[in-house]
């Protein structure tokens, strides 16, 4: 590595990188207390140690990390620092993070890529912007925003979860867990500390802009996706029945107030969000974010935020969810 931190070095024999991929997943798993000892400091020292010994992985999450804020300062510079060193040590996730934020598509690009360059041309100012809303309906109160995102963010986003998808499952006020239920067909991804990206976090912040919602509250986001004839039928988003607490120490005494989906496709027939009670239907383009309160302006739950997810008659559908709490999780 140079002095003004470029990376010069390829990553070194098998050997050394298997050991490199170890001390990383070590160092992540020890964020949260993984199957090891919860140690968040230890974890960002190993995750530096790695990438600065050759780890694009390593860099590639201190990237995410950096951007988010979390366990370490928040920094959106050294956020794009770390994801260059990422593309440059060779990681597949941090040369397409780059190259869908340098807007030069993901297609066409080899080894000998510059990717510093790439990294210096990149403007994250759009990300933070306020975008321009519609109001879609008042009870429920339902945004749209059209074009959220750049349609190569929508592509690489369902590229990043193509095969990782599992049966979905629901969550139940009353038993307060996630069940199989056959008022849910479709399959999910939810991204965790090990697949949690720069894209993401940047996308935290847009819709923290676009909701006036920090992104302390927000859940993990999920990946849908509807094959043909799949479907949810209606349902409301909120977790609690309005009694104790619940979560990992059943304290957690917040709920789910908001639920912000983006469109990743549009090339498929059906699959509509449905508000039952009240008659209406939308459905987004791709790039399009569709969302809503499932309380009204007095912060009451509102019935009306019934909605369902018609079923795909033809292709396929992949929605981003984002669920939105009252309060930080615990």
């Amino acid at each position: 590595m140079t002095q003004n931190g470029t990376i010069t070095q390829a990553p070194g024999p098998k050997g050394e990188t298997d050991d490199l991929a170890a001390l990383t997943d070590l160092a992540t798993r020890s964020l949260i207390g993984q199957g090891v000892p919860r140690d968040p400091e230890d974890g960002i020292r190993r995750l530096r140690a790695a990438a600065e010994a050759g780890d694009g992985e390593a860099a590639t999450r201190l990237a995410a990390l950096s951007g988010i804020g979390a366990w370490t300062p928040q920094s959106w510079d050294d956020a794009l620092d770390w994801l260059e060193r990422g593309a440059i040590l060779g990681s597949p996730g941090a040369r397409g993070q780059l190259l869908v934020l340098a807007r030069s598509g993901s297609e066409g690009r080899s080894d000998d890529t510059d990717w510093s360059s790439l990294r210096r041309g990149i403007d994250l100012s759009p990300w933070f912007a306020a975008p321009g809303r519609t109001v879609l309906c008042e009870s429920p109160r339902v945004r749209g925003s059209e074009r959220f995102v750049d349609p190569a963010v929508c592509d690489w986003l369902i590229k990043s979860v193509r095969g990782r998808v599992r049966p979905a499952k629901m969550y139940h006020a009353d038993t307060k867990v996630e069940v199989f239920d056959p008022h849910r067909t479709c399959g999910d991804f939810e991204f965790d500390i090990f697949s949690v990206n720069l894209v993401l976090a940047l996308l935290w912040a847009r819709i923290s802009a676009a909701t006036g919602l920090p992104i302390a509250v927000m859940e993990p986001p999920r990946i849908f996706h509807y094959a043909q004839g799949q479907e949810i039928k209606p349902h409301y988003d909120r977790c609690n029945d309005g009694f104790g607490g619940y979560g990992a120490d059943g304290l957690y005494q917040g709920d789910r107030i908001v639920t912000f989906l983006l469109y990743l496709n549009d090339d498929f027939d059906g699959g509509d969000l449905e508000f039952p009670k009240v008659g209406q239907r939308f459905k987004g383009g791709t790039g399009d974010a569709v969302y809503f309160a499932h309380v009204d302006a007095a912060g009451k739950p509102d019935a009306n935020s019934l909605h369902a997810g018609l079923p795909v008659r033809r292709g396929e559908k992949y929605v981003l969810s984002q669920w939105i709490h009252d309060r930080p999780l615990l």
